[in-house]
Parts: structure tokens; C-alpha cells; sequence
């Protein structure tokens, strides 16, 4: 006779923080050995699955940040989010929006991660604002506003598409693109649990 067993599948619920209601199912080899059920379902899901972190990073990243800029902190912000901006559209999806730095000297970073949402939303805005897409590793879509002017070039703000999470990086010390690099790596590295 069939046996029937529960199982849990790997889809998560719309806030990102579980798994779907538990699902009544033949059970196979996989319903008959948990464990093998779970190694599966963990390949399944990948090990490279991607989060909006739970609060702003101040490990491995904050390193970096001092590579480049030495002396930085994470800067604790009380965020006062104007309408129709990058950080109204990060905070309102339930992201998080962190700044670094030397913040007397007012140069360092604001790392937004949040929603995939919350990118497409701004696309539109971006591409008004004169923000052009850019190649970058690691990221499935990237926007970056570039100035030059004489013969000095400046990036001031990225925005990148990682699977399923925006990080958007504005920084006061970023000559280019090539030397946001490290700083990219970094943030990714924070959405990939």
C-alpha cells in the first residue's frame, strides 16, 4: 500500500523568512529517510541563495570599507527617508540602509540591500537621473551614475541586481568602477548566506 507522509517545500513566504505550509505527499525513498530529505532539499535551494541582511554588517564588510577609507565605522543613522528615493524605496520593501566611514570628515558609504521589488521600481528613475547600465560580476543587472569632469572621473552611486536582492552603494570615494571592486565583492558576499 502507498504510504503518505508530509514534507516541507523550499519556497519561501512572501516576508523571506520560512517555508510554505507543509504539503500531504506520496512518500518515496526521500519520505521514508529525513536526512536524505533534507541534504536534497538543501542542494536543491542552493548554498548560494540570497537574503537582504537582517541589520546592517559590520564584520567582513566593515573591513573592506577600511581598505578604503582607514579609520571607518559603521554609522549608526535614524534614517528620515524623503518620497520617491532610493532609500523611501529600500526601507518601505523592508531593507536596510547602512552608512560607513569617517563621518567628521564626510567621506565614506550608504549600502542599501533590499528587495528585488524595490529595484524595479527605481529602473525608470534611475535612467532619468542619467544613471547608465554597467557590467558587474557577480550581479544579474547594474546601474551606475559616473561624473567626469576635466580629467577626473567619480562614481557616485551603484545599483545592483543579485538574484533576488538590491544593493545599492553610494560612496564619496570611488574614482571608478574598476576600484569599487573589492567594495562590491563585499556586499554581495552579505546577501549570500
Amino acid at each position: 500500500a502507498p504510504q503518505w507522509g508530509w514534507s516541507y517545500h523550499g519556497r519561501s513566504t512572501a516576508d523571506g523568512r520560512g517555508f510554505d505550509s507543509p504539503q500531504l505527499h506520496h512518500m518515496t525513498m526521500v519520505g521514508r529517510y529525513p536526512a536524505l530529505a533534507l541534504v536534497l532539499t538543501l542542494a536543491a535551494c542552493g548554498g548560494d541563495a540570497t537574503s537582504v541582511p537582517p541589520s546592517c554588517p559590520q564584520g567582513e564588510f566593515l573591513a573592506v570599507m577600511n581598505s578604503y577609507v582607514d579609520g571607518s565605522v559603521f554609522i549608526d543613522t535614524s534614517w528620515e527617508q524623503a518620497q520617491n528615493t532610493d532609500l523611501a524605496a529600500a526601507l518601505d520593501a523592508g531593507g536596510v540602509a547602512c552608512s560607513y566611514g569617517i563621518q567628521e570628515a564626510e567621506v565614506g558609504a550608504t549600502v542599501l540591500w533590499s528587495t528585488a521589488e524595490a529595484f524595479v521600481s527605481r529602473r525608470a528613475q534611475w535612467q532619468a537621473d542619467g544613471q547608465v547600465q554597467v557590467e558587474v560580476n557577480g550581479a544579474d543587472e547594474a546601474w551606475a551614475l559616473q561624473e567626469t569632469n576635466d580629467n577626473e572621473t567619480h562614481l557616485w552611486a551603484l545599483n545592483l541586481l543579485v538574484e533576488d536582492v538590491w544593493i545599492h552603494i553610494g560612496a564619496t570615494f570611488l574614482p571608478d568602477l574598476k576600484s569599487a571592486g573589492p567594495l562590491i565583492d563585499a556586499a554581495i558576499n552579505e546577501v549570500r548566506g
